[in-house]
């Protein structure tokens, strides 16, 4: 083929010469074999200008789809964190940004009737507001307004102490945020009040959970854990004589409280996923509750011992300083069965709790799990 203009109007350069190839060759393949010579084959060549290569080769959207195509529509996240000496509380609101908005001047002043009793909330229920169903890991469900499906408010709690840092950046993970570091922490999560801190931010993530340990808009993939279930089975035990029987949820199977000349102390059995619980860090933790937080190693080992609780290995430490300036002490045990961490936990007046070791030994020994 020439390198002319006369015969097909344009100039074919090397690249013409390779998609001419690649077009004509599926139409040939397909062509009967016993072709006869009254039988021409004609092709025609479409000019370029017009063939739409030109444009799919300079204008990839019309392929592709746009970067800001299906992003979705604000995202904006609530968070009230009540930071309490047995647990920490969170109450959760979720949603598109405009149905929060919308609904500020009803969830705002709830977050202002939470109360607690120790370690029990309460609050003021709105009136255009329902109860909605049990849900693993949550204490409580609530509805709000009348959007369908309407906004929820969930309310769960974890162990005291919780690190805010990793809470944050979870968070802001959910709702396609980038994380914060702990000199802009206060900023993230601020002390609007009190009685608790807040979370309030708004994004373009769907502000759906994501893996626990979330670093940035874009969360790593962890390793896929066992599946956390809805508890099933049902914790048996006999109370102790002289103890009354507390509230419970989904985390704290068993509370049992006593209350003598003023001191209070409680007895809890909580379920949480064995995956996310390792006995090191809350041994750390109750330590700190009961301001025993400088224990050296050996003194620390010396108050840990092996448990077996319902036919499974355990450990159980003794954090009680009849000597020390803190009020509090705690004598708690953990197992893990299947995927499950149990924690059994004696805590409250220390004078109380030690009193009452037999007790807790004696509640231990008839504690049935499985």
């Amino acid at each position: 083929m020439e390198n002319t203009e006369g015969t097909i109007g344009y100039r074919v350069n090397k690249l013409n010469r390779i998609t001419l190839l690649a077009l004509l060759t599926p139409v040939l393949l397909s062509l009967p074999l016993g072709c006869s010579k009254d039988e021409d084959i004609k092709v025609s060549l479409i000019p370029k200008e017009r063939s739409g290569l030109a444009k799919l080769r300079q204008d990839p959207r019309s392929t592709n789809k746009s970067p800001t195509e299906g992003v979705g529509q604000p995202t904006r996240m609530v968070v009230a964190i009540f930071q309490n000496p047995e647990a920490t509380w969170f109450f959760k609101i979720s949603g598109p940004a405009e149905q929060l908005a919308a609904t500020e001047n009803s969830w705002r002043p709830f977050l202002d009737t939470i109360q607690f009793d120790g370690n029990n909330p309460s609050w003021d229920l709105p009136s255009d507001w329902a109860t909605g169903a049990e849900k693993p890991m949550r204490y409580a469900t609530l509805k709000i307004g009348s959007f369908s499906p309407p906004l929820e408010l969930a309310i769960s709690s974890l162990g005291p102490n919780q690190d805010l840092l990793l809470n944050a950046n979870r968070w802001l993970g959910q709702i396609g945020l980038p994380p914060t570091n702990l000199q802009n922490l206060e900023t993230t999560i601020k002390n609007e009040s009190s009685d608790f801190l807040l979370f309030d931010k708004t994004g373009r993530g769907s502000g759906k959970m994501t893996p626990p340990f979330a670093g940035g808009a874009q969360p790593p993939r962890q390793p896929a854990g066992p599946p956390q279930q809805t508890p099933t089975q049902k914790v048996k035990f006999e109370a102790p004589v002289g103890w009354d029987t507390g509230s419970t949820n989904s985390m704290v199977r068993v509370r049992l409280t006593k209350e003598t000349d003023g001191k209070k102390a409680q007895i809890t059995v909580i379920e949480m996923p064995a995956s996310a619980n390792t006995w090191e860090p809350n041994v750390q933790r109750w330590q700190n509750q009961v301001g025993l937080g400088e224990l050296s190693e050996p003194d620390l080992s010396a108050r840990v011992s092996d448990i077996n609780i319902d036919g499974v290995q355990g450990k159980i430490v003794d954090l009680i300083d009849l000597n020390s300036s803190s009020d509090v002490g705690t004598i708690a045990a953990m197992v893990k069965l299947g995927d499950s961490a149990w924690f059994l936990k004696l805590s409250g007046n220390k004078n109380l709790v030690d009193a009452n070791r037999d007790s807790f030994k004696s509640f231990l020994n008839t504690l049935q799990l499985k």
